[in-house]
């Protein structure tokens, strides 16, 4: 009898959630598999991967796709349903857990009643109030171990291993602790990215050939001056990136052989790349690497400088969860290995009077091992009245990002750039950003730019690729294309529109050497 007014209770609530526009459901019996439709999606993004393992029986939370979600601390050893991502929409001061196993957000069942009340369940569809905790450590646990808070103003409960219960619900996990003992706490255990197992292939001895790159930020998150000041649905990015494909007799008529993206949603990777096959007849790859948040000194010895970080999320448009934020690589299909860094960035920045934590910026690297080459993008920190505005940690940035360019295997070539938010050397730039003109010139000291063409000692310059104003006109370049001394350029050129973003696309083709 019980059971059964527990189960209309849960359907009653269940309706509720869905008049309220809300995804998530209370706590139910054993059903199908429960996967994200986006997992597709978001399988190529090179975030890093954490386990948790709880200190009440020195098990691993899993997550249990067969029964809605269910998460529980049953696991001995670490596979797909113990891994998870970390995310956050507020900066880092909140962070979400997205299962690996079914792509959905670990969420606190708060409509479910009596014991299944804040039972966790990863099957969030988007990060609300629900799926959001704020993360506490104490100097006497280590640097690893952590509680988890609700956020939610009428719960604010610790989650907690529910270790003396019996049967199916032993160590399930639920919200709903007050204090944190053993119960209550767990281990952060890092476990490398996606996608990046078994190193770089050995490169081909591939004969000269021209390389086609095309690299444009796509402001596709939040900012008011793109988009016509709407936030961009997986369909409309899509359609305008294969726009800004080269069109016979248009700005440069040759279709790229690899793509960089900056300001991209990590859930638009695959419709992006299913819109490029059919724009261009080949097949291809996009990977993806997050913008993150520094979770505060939570691992900080053993993880570096900034410790724990979880993933930027983008903003939802039309109410749908867009994935993280961060850049994207679009290469041929037969690429197999690629690799996500965090740069060196500011902690955190002054922004409207305010303290704010500052993005980790991100870089991305894949090998293709037929054409011999390497090639990265990256999304450098930003200047005057944002997170960088002395090009402090831009020139630490470039520095480190020439640095993982160097690190390509023997037989490698070098192509690299993106949207490095600092003017070229020689730019005679006068703005309030024309005092880190310097930022680059260790840069353009051991690499060509795509505006150089095929001389070296041509001025470190090149066409606008961005607006700095409100007028619809580049007005100063901070977009760029390198490769190495020995490869040539063939040509640069820079679209004529810049469609919904307020960067225009570069476009450059290198004549890469035999190797």
């Amino acid at each position: 009898m019980q059971q059964s007014v527990r189960r209309l209770l849960s359907v009653f609530f269940s309706g509720l959630l869905l008049a309220m526009g809300l995804s998530l459901l209370p706590a139910a019996p054993a059903q199908a598999a429960t996967v994200s439709a986006d997992a597709e999606n978001v399988a190529k993004s090179a975030g890093e991967r954490y386990a948790l393992r709880s200190e009440a029986n020195g098990l691993y939370v899993s997550v249990d796709p067969d029964n809605n979600g269910r998460m529980t601390a049953n696991a001995s050893t670490v596979g797909s349903k113990e891994r998870f991502t970390l995310h956050t929409n507020h900066a880092g001061k909140n962070i979400a857990l997205r299962s690996e196993a079914t792509g959905f957000f670990a969420t606190s069942e708060l409509g479910a009643t009596d014991n299944y009340k804040g039972m966790m369940q990863a099957r969030g569809g988007s990060i609300g109030t629900w799926q959001q905790f704020t993360v506490e450590s104490r100097e006497s646990d280590g640097p690893m171990q952590i509680a988890l808070k609700s956020v939610v103003s009428d719960n604010e409960k610790y989650i907690s291993v529910e270790h003396a219960s019996e049967g199916d619900d032993k160590d399930m996990l639920r919200a709903r602790a007050s204090s944190v003992g053993s119960w209550e706490r767990f281990t952060l255990l890092r476990l490398g990215q996606a996608g990046t197992g078994g190193g770089a292939p050995t490169p081909a001895a591939a004969p000269a050939s021209d390389l086609n790159v095309m690299t444009w930020n796509v402001c596709a998150n939040n900012n008011p001056n793109c988009w016509d000041e709407n936030l961009a649905g997986k369909d409309q990015v899509s359609a305008e990136i294969a726009a800004r494909l080269p069109q016979p007799g248009s700005d440069h008529e040759i279709l790229p052989d690899v793509i960089f993206f900056q300001e991209f949603c990590e859930k638009h990777a695959k419709p992006v790349e299913q819109a490029l096959e059919a724009r261009t007849g080949r097949e291809w790859d996009v990977r993806f690497a997050p913008t993150q948040y520094s979770l505060g000194q939570l691992g900080e010895s053993i993880l570096g400088q900034y410790g724990v970080m979880a993933q930027k999320e983008c903003a939802k448009a039309d109410g749908l969860d867009r994935g993280s934020f961060g850049v994207a690589l679009a290469v041929p299909a037969a690429n197999t290995y690629y690799k996500g860094y965090t740069l060196q960035s500011p902690v955190s920045f002054i922004w409207k009077g305010e303290d704010t934590k500052a993005e980790q910026r991100p870089a991305l690297c894949a090998d293709l091992p037929e054409r011999a080459v390497q090639v990265c993008t990256s999304h450098f920190s930003a200047g005057e009245g944002l997170d960088d505005p002395d090009g402090v940690y831009r020139k630490k940035q470039a520095a480190e990002f020439t640095g993982i360019t160097e690190l390509a295997p023997a037989g490698y070539h070098t192509v690299f750039g993106g949207d490095l938010n600092s003017v070229p050397p020689d730019s005679g730039w006068g703005g309030s950003d024309g005092k880190n003109s310097g930022v680059l010139s260790t840069m353009y000291a051991s690499y060509r730019e795509c505006a150089q063409l095929g001389d070296l000692n041509a001025a470190r310059k090149g066409p606008a690729t961005a607006n700095a104003g409100d007028d619809g006109k580049a007005t100063m370049k901070i977009d760029y294309i390198f490769a190495q001394r020995n490869a040539p350029f063939r040509s640069c050129a820079v679209s004529s529109t810049h469609g919904s973003s307020d960067h225009w696309t570069l476009y450059g083709t290198v004549a890469l050497p035999a190797s």
